[in-house]
């Protein structure tokens, strides 16, 4: 077996070569690889011997040369044997390549940095490589040494099977580089993205259906091991489509407060929102704040999940249970709940696209942000600091919430939420409804502009005591004149917090 390799990343590579030592009859290897070879023991032949020359360019050009890509693309057949060896060229049976590490030099947002870190020559090593799988075995990461090894030991060759997943592999990793440097550097030429757009997706599983039995559901992972697409399953059954989706959704609002909080999610939004000292006694909040709605939830703390939050939990059927770290103590004790999933993600607060499919295309937005400055005081009567510390709690959880939404809060949790309406009253109606006589002191928040006057009078029936909404409307003048009348203080984000 003849071997090339010209590698960035050189884990294992000395190991995996000595391991299949009964296999290779000659190791070519590229400028540093050759070193890094023969300094372990290696007996190996430097390409610029095979070549005819040096490595130009500092290093810009080393393996793009006929005598090696013939090597790699020979089929092997008559015509081809009788070329190459007429030229004294080898032919390659395995080729070992991986790539400069642009994705991280993309991180550095260093121009020069990105230009000098994209490969020319491994990529076109591994493309060739992977073109002629049927001869050529191609390897583009350490991870592949110890299962071709093994495969070797055990056949004393490597089957079509695996060359076919080899190959693919190749042909996903340029993809993946070619993706991350159109994008890396359209941001940075361009500032912004151009007209194509290309995703990609890494570790795809099939899920066991979609929104409904009858529908296909994959999951895909970006690879920056944020979010709930690299979250770490602890245990429980195999998460779903749907759960996938609600996971996302408490996540995305426990990620909002920098207090500890808790985050009840049914549907895509959520039903139970609280803040407290402690996480333990968050989750309590959260639960009391819609009890008849926990049953079957998903759940999402921004703090370390321990054995008062157990116990917080212990009585109530949830779906999926989402945190940052879990302690060993409450980690056994969840155990008992055989069925629940439970996942540790990372607290990041991850600004990347997101993208929505819709028929025969996609759309792509930043992520939503609660965030808007100093709220404008619209009224002569002004909130106290609890109604305003209660607001901004509540501005952050309508922004989670499906549209129409309205949130009233109280104390630092949730009390009545109305979301997914078709009109703005009818969603007041439903958190007003939900709260009861809970809504007496509230505070209300609202995703959108008040459209008439109409819900300032509902709220005011209610109790409400303070509102904070977007404004915007061609009505605000008399919907302010309404909160002015009835006496509660109004406040202006000036920015909408539409989510559908």
């Amino acid at each position: 077996m003849k071997i090339l390799a010209s590698v960035h990343d050189k884990t294992n590579l000395t190991a995996f070569l000595k391991g299949i030592s009964q296999f290779i009859t000659e190791v070519y290897a590229s400028g540093n690889t050759y070193r890094h070879i023969t300094e372990a023991g290696i007996k190996a032949i430097n390409i610029s011997d095979l070549t005819g020359f040096e490595e130009l360019l500092g290093g810009r050009v080393k393996t793009l040369h006929p005598a090696i890509f013939s090597g790699i693309l020979s089929t092997r057949d008559e015509q081809a044997n009788r070329q190459l060896a007429e030229r004294n060229f080898p032919e390659f049976d395995m080729v070992i390549s991986n790539l400069y590490p642009f994705e991280e030099a993309a991180k550095t947002g260093e121009l020069h940095n990105m230009i000098e870190n994209i490969d020319i020559g491994g990529i076109s090593l591994l493309r060739a490589a992977a073109k002629n799988f049927e001869n050529v075995v191609v390897l583009t990461s350490p991870d592949q040494y110890e299962m071709v090894e093994k495969e070797l030991l055990q056949n004393s060759k490597v089957s079509q099977e695996t060359r076919k997943r080899l190959a693919l592999r190749a042909f996903g990793r340029a993809a993946d580089y070619d993706i991350a440097i159109y994008r890396s550097l359209a941001d940075k030429l361009l500032g912004t993205l151009p007209s194509r757009f290309y995703l990609k997706g890494m570790n795809g599983k099939e899920l066991r259906y979609g929104e409904n039995p009858d529908q296909k559901g994959f999951v895909y992972s970006d690879g920056s091991g944020n979010g709930i697409a690299n979250a770490q399953p602890l245990q429980g059954k195999e998460l779903s489509y749907n759960n996938l989706q609600d996971a996302d959704a408490a996540l995305e609002t426990a990620l909002d407060f920098d207090e500890p909080v808790a985050v009840v999610i049914k549907h895509n939004t959520p039903c139970g929102v609280a803040t407290a000292p402690a996480a333990s006694e968050a989750l309590i909040r959260a639960i009391e704040a819609d009890s008849e709605s926990v049953y079957g939830s998903v759940i999402a703390l921004n703090r370390i999940f321990d054995e008062a939050c157990l116990e917080a939990m212990s009585k109530y059927f949830v779906e999926v249970l989402i945190a940052p770290d879990y302690t060993p103590g409450a980690l056994e004790g969840l155990k008992k709940k055989k069925n629940l999933r439970v996942l540790k993600v990372p607290l990041v607060r991850d600004r990347s696209l997101r993208v929505r499919s819709i028929s025969n295309g996609f759309l792509a937005q930043g992520p939503l942000s609660s965030e808007f400055g100093e709220p404008l005081l619209k009224t002569s009567q002004k909130a106290n600091q609890q109604q305003m510390d209660d607001m901004d709690f509540a501005w952050k959880v309508v922004a989670h919430c499906r549209s129409n939404a309205i949130v009233l809060a109280k104390g630092g949790m949730t009390v009545g939420i109305g979301a997914g309406q078709t009109s703005r009253i009818e969603a007041l109606r439903g958190a007003v409804g939900r709260a009861g006589d809970k809504s007496k002191g509230a505070v209300l928040a609202s995703d959108a502009f008040f459209p008439f006057y109409d819900n300032v009078e509902l709220a005011s029936s209610a109790g409400v005591s303070a509102i904070i909404q977007p404004g915007g409307s061609v009505r605000d003048d008399q919907v302010i004149a309404k909160a002015q009348e009835l006496g509660i203080p109004m406040y202006f984000t000036g920015k909408r917090v539409f989510l559908h």
